[in-house]
């Protein structure tokens, strides 16, 4: 399995939902950068929310771990316009690990697209709770809609291809 490298909103909105911890049965690396670290965390620590200590503990337990990337693959990066720090060393550190960038900010995820970074987003990991049987199919559409309620932002379209992909299954 490639490594999953998590930006910020997978992290805080998977952690609202109450579903973060699940990670812990998805195989393979699953990292996160320091800025991230320090925007989820140290920053969210410092404004009490619960999502930060799940993130924490999940760290602690060596279920997430956090590194920087190496400056060679975050220098092409930090050259793109008005990217954002932790958007550049998420997508850098899947580029080095060759692994996938977990982000849900569309132009990050063009970013990555067009430098050749797979990336995905929240809902590939709800697909992959899915898979490995953490998420039943009414589990997964009612961590969906918990997610949308408590601020996770999509468009309509996706809304419905979400849902209806659901139906699928």
């Amino acid at each position: 399995m490639k490594p999953l490298v998590f930006n910020s909103t997978p992290l805080i909105y998977l952690g609202k939902a109450g579903v973060l911890q699940h990670l812990k049965e998805i195989k393979g690396e699953k990292l996160t950068s320091l800025c991230v670290f320090e925007e989820v965390v140290v920053k969210g620590k410092e404004k009490s929310a619960e999502e930060a200590f799940v993130i924490e503990k999940l760290i602690e337990e060596k279920v997430i771990d956090v590194r920087a990337p190496k400056k060679e693959f975050l220098k092409p990066l930090e050259r793109v316009p008005k990217i954002h720090k932790a958007d550049a060393e998420v997508l850098a550190l899947a580029d080095e690990l060759d692994g996938i960038a977990i982000v849900d900010d569309d132009k990050a995820r063009k970013i990555g697209n067009l430098m050749g970074i797979e990336n995905r987003g929240s809902i590939y990991i709800l697909f992959r709770f899915f898979d490995c049987s953490v998420l039943d199919k009414e589990g997964l559409k009612k961590t969906f809609d918990e997610m949308v309620r408590l601020g996770w932002r999509c468009s309509t379209e996706l809304y419905a291809a979400v849902l209806e992909e659901i139906e699928r299954l």
